[in-house]
């Protein structure tokens, strides 16, 4: 089962955007977390098949177009974990997809088996900057309660830290960014081991609900080349711990596009604890008591943002250093003011 369109973009998206958001968005967007997927590079009976929209450089384009009209957009192209996935191929087609746009940028899939050889040929001769790793790969078998070096070896830290790249992390673990061994690991990693690398924390440091970013930004802040991710997170708390205690050059923004955040929905924080909501698959959800509808899951999680920047006094400078100074700074993107 393949998906004809990724997004369905509905009238009530459309009416939210002109009245809540419009006029917030800055004019340039640069999105340090969205993925390309093509199913021919994945195994034909990979169960992603049947969740993941194909997603071309155009897709993520036009998608974009849809829902930040009149904004220029260029990304930190991630490459795109799924079971099944023929690393080497997806990184062929996200090399031939984005490197026609200078202004964008790529982090390469990379799974703990990966050679140290590879990584380093896609950094000097096809231009990659950093790595993208996942919990799904860990070495262990158990996504859920994986530390750090058993998805990203040690001997992929230590090139990464020669070479100075990227790596954008979802870390793993009940407390993801506040994690008291989690914290333990990237202390060491970037105080004592390999300072040499630059981290992106996905998804708020992981941090889908309050206590994760407000036991994280304690200890992260401290610590040299972190940065922050925003993307895929609609609870108002986390972002506002993030925009309060952490230096606001270390955000990000990002979408986490194309399939994670299209959906008409919400993650729902439940205390310490959450979930994905889709709303179009709860038939027992009514709106009776309002003529307004759901909307799309990105602007969920930009209304949060928005929320959170007011209620922290953020400058309109500082919320477009966070939608893109900071990643054209760090990245060395030349995109002139």
């Amino acid at each position: 089962m393949y998906f004809e369109s990724a997004l369905d973009y509905r009238e009530e998206d459309k009416l939210f955007w002109e009245e809540e958001l419009a006029d917030w968005m800055p004019s340039r967007i640069y999105d340090v977390h969205a993925h390309l997927f093509d199913p021919s590079t994945v195994d034909p009976t990979s169960k992603y098949l049947k969740t993941i929209p194909p997603a071309s450089y155009q897709d993520l384009i036009d998608w974009n177009a849809t829902l930040f009209p009149g904004r220029d957009v260029h990304f930190l192209m991630l490459g795109r974990p799924a079971e099944g996935t023929d690393v080497a191929a997806h990184n062929d087609y996200m090399y031939e997809q984005v490197t026609p746009d200078p202004l964008s940028r790529m982090n390469r899939l990379t799974i703990p088996s990966t050679p140290l050889e590879e990584i380093e040929h896609d950094v000097k001769e096809r231009g990659f900057v950093g790595l993208k790793v996942y919990r799904l790969y860990s070495v262990t078998g158990d996504v859920d309660n994986c530390r750090i070096h058993e998805f990203l070896p040690h001997e992929q830290m230590e090139l990464a830290s020669e070479l100075g790249l990227w790596v954008t992390m979802h870390l793993s673990r009940a407390e993801g960014g506040g994690d008291p061994q989690n914290l333990d690991d990237l202390e060491e990693y970037t105080m004592k081991r390999y300072p040499g690398i630059k981290w992106i924390l996905a998804h708020c440091a992981r941090s889908f609900t309050y206590r994760h970013a407000q036991r994280a930004v304690e200890r992260l802040r401290d610590m040299p080349n972190i940065w922050y991710d925003m993307s895929a997170v609609t609870d108002l708390r986390p972002f506002l711990s993030l925009f309060q205690k952490e230096d606001h050059k270390r955000l990000m923004f990002g979408s986490d596009a194309i399939d994670s955040t299209s959906f008409h929905g919400y993650y729902i924080p439940f205390g310490h604890a959450w979930q994905q909501l889709n709303t179009d698959t709860v038939p027992a959800l009514s709106f009776d008591q309002t003529k307004h509808k759901q909307i799309v899951f990105i602007y969920e999680q930009l209304i949060s943002m928005k929320h959170a920047a007011e209620i922290a006094g953020l400058t309109k400078s500082q919320i477009e250093d966070i939608f893109w100074r900071n990643a054209v700074r760090e990245l060395k993107v030349d995109w002139p003011e």
